[in-house]
């Protein structure tokens, strides 16, 4: 522009001149022009482009194509990068773009959890991304949501990185397993809200009474990332202590994406059979489910079978493969047993992990299964390790499926479990029944109410004598009452009804009393208080 400028002077300002002089003047001046705007579009060309307006919403980058590399790993625990992802740079766009008029969650009524984490084997540090969109489908309005963050129970293991709500960023309480986000203005039914997490956990060492945490080749991955928790008008939130019988947490019906990377030549059992994708990630979905949860092992083998209705893959240590096939075998005619008493099931895929534990445990999609019980597998089908995975696979519908609260209400999972059993050996191999229950229940000559809550004072001996074994005589009584035919009915009844709900114990005998004219009332005043 200078050039420009100076250019003109010369013409209009330099005095009286001749025609001949005034018209090479002129030639010269144009000639200025001309190269003055090349050179200054040019230096337009070169200019970094405007920025295009901000999004009204911070969103994490969780599905890229190819995965965002992690920051490296410090060499301590307390030298940790402040945020565990790098963000992936996306292209700029040719015209601004005009944000989405339907939010996220509109017409979504069960909560989506975009997951992604990864885990330092030898370190035993999971670093984590997490989305969470959720809808109020409580039917009132909600002035704060309460997650369940069970990891942050367990010492020095969860840490919170950042959290926003609606793309800004907020401070929540979070005290034990209880974070709380204040909402204002109140979420309205029907409303929803996106809620965007980063954190890391530094995994504890395994005990035997718990799943969760590490092993000297394996670690377990279980209620590892924050939920929102269940919430009833009537009863508030769904949000409960441990104890120290039962299990305390009530899930949600929801659905989960998640994206794992683990180091090479680790075996990863999960809830779901995931697809690799670039640079080593795996990605799984798992669609209408209570949890997402995974066991990553050094030294694990597996087996798979299909079914009818499922394909069921058994991890186990590599001395057990004997025992591992025995259990796939039961495993595969109890979910077509099940699938065709019950309700089909309710997933793709089965995981059946071994692990270091005093018991089993159920989760839907991966059932944990202890070591001992394979020690002692004695080549039949009588006895812990073949009845105790039944049990837990039943869960896959009386849990699963069909959930309940598990502190208030644990006779409504765990007593359908037990007699689960019962049906198993009945229907797959009839002579052993008497024997199951003269070792699976009399032997240890239950009493007490069936429907005592997690809380209420007993040990785990009392606890499962009135919770397991007395609710298994209550259903062989109501069936022996009712009759085969209205007894198999009120149970395919009520895993439809219930399929992907949390059902009550009036739920249950809601369903019952439409399936059967009987009179029940004395097996109430014997088995419930």
């Amino acid at each position: 522009m200078k050039f420009l400028i100076l250019a003109l002077a010369a013409v209009f300002g330099g005095g009286i001149h001749t025609t001949r002089h005034r018209r090479q003047r002129l030639e010269r001046v144009w000639i200025s022009i001309f190269l003055v705007g090349f050179f200054l579009l040019a230096g337009c060309a070169s200019l970094p482009p405007l920025p295009s307006s901000t999004a009204t919403q911070t969103r994490l980058n969780l599905g890229t194509e190819t995965p965002t590399a992690f920051l490296p790993q410090a060499s301590t625990a307390t030298q940790r990068a402040t945020s565990t992802f790098t963000a992936t740079a996306s292209p700029t766009p040719t015209e601004t773009p005009t944000p989405s008029a339907t939010p996220a969650w509109t017409g979504r009524e069960i909560p989506l959890y975009t997951l992604r984490a990864k885990l330092d084997f030898a370190a035993h540090t999971l670093e984590v991304e997490e989305e969470i969109i959720y809808t109020n489908q409580t039917g009132i309005e909600l002035d704060k949501l309460v997650l369940v963050v069970e990891a942050n129970r367990h010492l020095n293991c969860f840490h919170l990185e950042s959290l926003k709500l609606n793309g800004e960023e907020i401070k929540p309480t979070l005290e034990k397993g209880r974070l709380e986000i204040a909402l204002a203005p109140k979420l309205l039914p029907d409303e929803g809200v996106i809620i965007e997490i980063i954190y890391h956990l530094d995994i504890p060492a395994k005990q035997n009474n718990r799943v969760f945490g590490y092993l000297t080749s394996q670690i377990n991955i279980v209620d590892w990332y924050p939920f929102v928790a269940p919430f009833r008008a009537e009863k508030g939130w769904l949000f409960y202590p441990p104890s120290g019988v039962g299990e305390h947490l009530v899930y949600e019906t929801s659905d989960f994406d998640v994206t794992l990377k683990v180091s090479d030549n680790l075996v990863v059992a999960a809830s779901a059979e995931g697809e690799p994708t670039d640079e080593g990630w795996v990605h799984y979905e798992h669609k209408a489910a209570r949890a997402f949860v995974f066991s990553v092992g050094s030294h694990l083998s597996s087996q798979t079978v299909t079914s009818e209705n499922a394909r069921v893959t058994s991890y186990f240590f590599p001395e057990y493969e004997e025992e591992s096939a025995a259990l796939l075998e039961a495993s595969s005619k109890a979910i077509d047993l099940f699938s065709e008493r019950y309700a089909p099931f309710p997933y793709e895929s089965l995981s059946i992990v071994q692990t270091e534990l005093n018991d089993g445990m159920e989760y839907d999609g991966l059932i944990f299964v202890g070591r001992k019980f394979y020690d002692e597998y004695d080549g039949t089908i009588k006895n812990n390790l073949i009845m105790l995975t039944v049990h837990e696979l039943a869960h896959q519908w009386w849990f699963g499926s069909v959930g309940n609260d598990n502190a208030l209400d644990p006779w409504i999972d765990e007593a359908m479990a037990l007699y689960s059993e019962r049906i198993f050996y009945e229907s797959v191999y009839p002579y052993p029944v008497s024997w199951w229950w003269r070792f699976r229940v009399y032997w240890f000559k239950p009493k007490g109410w069936v429907n005592i809550t997690i809380y209420d004072g007993y040990n785990f001996r009392a606890y499962t004598n009135a919770v397991y074994y007395r609710g298994g005589l209550f259903l062989e009584d109501l069936r022996d009452r009712m009759g085969e035919k209205a007894f198999n009915t009120f149970l395919k009844d009520y895993a439809k009804s219930y399929a992907g709900k949390i059902a009550t114990s009036d739920d249950f005998f809601m369903v019952l009393d439409r399936n059967t004219d009987e009179d029940y009332s004395d097996l109430l005043e014997e088995y419930f208080k």
